[in-house]
């Protein structure tokens, strides 16, 4: 009996990770930017971004409120054909326009590579989250994260360490008015306050999808989770979630550990 409980509860515990969630649509969202080719892959909740250029975004025109909400997906940066180690990540709070304007308010989370100097400035490897209040200056102010690009703060884990070639890594990312937080593959590296940023809250807009110099970048299953209705869903949660793949491990384990008590008692 246990051991059947057991079962349930992990597939329970998995079942409840996605039905929260529901696919995003991407066929209707807008490129911007420089110079990209953003491609929405079949099934719509997956977009390949293949050009390699000056900043840009891929995000929802329509969309004027996300807070509340939390995206989650896969990230990943195909080796084919390309040998560069730049920029790809996130917008939060993006409305259209901001990625060209000298007059902006979105939150940017972006990972490099390595560390590299461009310029006479650096860009650093790791991943870190960023207030944009002027997007003008292009090279210089997002590829060292000055002047209009305010970096707030750097990953617990992934701070300093690059993304890899051919490498899936799980997001999710949690946008409330004062509150934000992204895990990578179930870890939380980022969380910040509207305070910490200088804000009495965060500016709302779409989610948008980030690349600076950087080709071949795939996001893929695209889910968002409304939090304000799901408030208990595991991608609303604060603090490191585990992926579902853990849940469902964890009670198959209590379950292998219910089969081998009955076995001992026996």
């Amino acid at each position: 009996m246990l051991k059947k409980l057991a079962v349930a509860t992990a597939i329970g515990l998995f079942a409840s990770f996605n039905t929260n969630a529901a696919a995003v649509d991407l066929s209707g969202w807008t490129a911007e930017g420089g110079s990209s080719s953003w491609n929405v892959q079949s099934g719509n909740d997956t977009v390949f971004q293949t050009v390699n250029g000056d900043p840009t975004v891929f995000f929802d025109s329509t969309a004027t409120s996300t807070q509340g909400t939390a995206l989650s997906g896969k990230i990943k940066v195909t080796s084919a054909g390309d040998w560069d180690d730049d920029f790809i990540g996130f917008a939060l709070g993006y409305n259209s326009g901001e990625i060209n304007s000298n007059s902006t308010d979105f939150m940017l989370v972006d990972w490099k590579q390595r560390d590299q100097n461009f310029g006479g400035t650096t860009g650093l490897a790791g991943i870190s989250i960023s207030h944009v209040t002027d997007a003008s200056n292009h090279w210089n102010d997002f590829w060292s994260h000055d002047g209009g690009v305010n970096e707030i703060q750097r990953g617990t884990n992934l701070g300093s360490t690059g993304w890899a070639d051919d490498t899936e890594y799980l997001f999710n990312i949690v946008f409330q008015s004062n509150l934000i937080e992204v895990t990578v593959d179930g870890l939380l590296e980022l969380s910040i306050t509207a305070a910490d940023a200088g804000l009495s809250s965060f500016g709302d807009g779409s989610f948008a999808f980030y690349n600076m110099s950087q080709s071949h970048v795939l996001y893929s299953s695209i889910e968002e989770t409304n939090c304000t209705n799901t408030p208990n869903a595991p991608q609303c949660q604060t603090g490191s979630v585990p992926e579902p793949t853990t849940l469902a491990l964890m009670g198959l384990g209590l379950a292998g550990f219910a089969s081998r008590k009955r076995k001992l008692s026996a």
